[in-house]
């Protein structure tokens, strides 16, 4: 059983990957044979296998990272899981020119929960599980391995305040929000909000924006007014900035009805 030859007869026909049924086919041997031959691959590092049943072709030029880059590895992982998807939170602001806040890892959500292990060398993958993704907007991004699956700069804003964790808290929010202000649509934004009741953290956003400085101060002007609109015709509860925080005993914002639990400063 030559691996090596198959992995560079694949490589021609432009496949980036294969899954152990295929070895086993394809060389007519047991699934425990295919796994001892495929598990010395592994510990050379020609391959990885980010879910079980599935092995990754590590090209030569990647080899010293220990993987393919994440945005090539993750449209490979979910297709073969079936799993929706999308780059989030700091890994999805990256792509929108919010690139001040660069996350550890390479973050994801996904329909699916995911345990296998998700690093590899240099590579980290955060699989985050939100049980509803398919109807969420998303955009395309083409890298080698086929398409990437990108939250839009409105969804990016709502999760970050949806899980200021993995975001790095409020501050980190603040700095993401200041690069991505140019690229966020008012109108798509509170329509998003409304469609994945959320509408509560447009206040955060729109107190956010008026308290810190910004990349595009025209734009964060038009946002910030619809946004102060919204929130003065629908009149909702006040809610403390820092969700985690005690809301006991601070001031009040009347303008985006939060109750100021915490400072907010851009690193910018």
């Amino acid at each position: 059983m030559n691996l090596q030859s198959y992995i560079k007869d694949i490589r021609k026909d432009g496949k980036r990957c294969f899954t152990i049924l295929d070895i086993v086919e394809k060389f007519h041997v047991s699934n425990s044979h295919a796994r001892v031959a495929l598990h010395r691959l592994l510990k050379t590092g020609d391959l990885i296998s980010p879910a079980r049943g599935l092995y990754v072709i590590v090209p030569p030029e990647h080899q010293p990272h220990g993987s393919i880059p994440p945005q090539e590895l993750v449209p490979l992982v979910m297709q073969y899981l079936g799993a929706h998807y999308y780059v989030a939170l700091l890994s999805a602001g990256l792509f929108h020119g919010a690139t001040h806040q660069k996350p550890a890892r390479f973050q994801v959500i996904s329909d699916k929960r995911i345990k296998h292990p998700s690093t590899f060398g240099d590579v980290e993958i955060d699989y985050i599980y939100k049980k509803y993704v398919l109807e969420l907007p998303t955009q395309d991004f083409t890298v080698s391995t086929g398409y990437l699956k990108l939250a839009t700069p409105e969804l990016v804003a709502l999760d970050l305040l949806e899980y200021p964790n993995h975001a790095g808290g409020l501050n980190h929010i603040a700095t993401v929000f200041s690069e991505l202000i140019e690229n966020l649509d008012p109108i798509k934004l509170i329509n998003l909000a409304k469609d994945t009741h959320a509408e509560y953290q447009l206040q955060r956003i729109g107190y956010i924006l008026d308290h810190i400085d910004v990349m595009d101060e025209p734009g964060a002007e038009i946002m910030i007014d619809a946004l102060a609109r919204h929130v003065q015709e629908n009149k909702p509860s006040y809610l403390p900035l820092a969700s985690e925080i005690s809301k006991t005993g601070y001031a009040r914002c009347k303008k985006w009805r939060i109750i100021e639990n915490s400072e907010i400063e851009s690193d910018l």
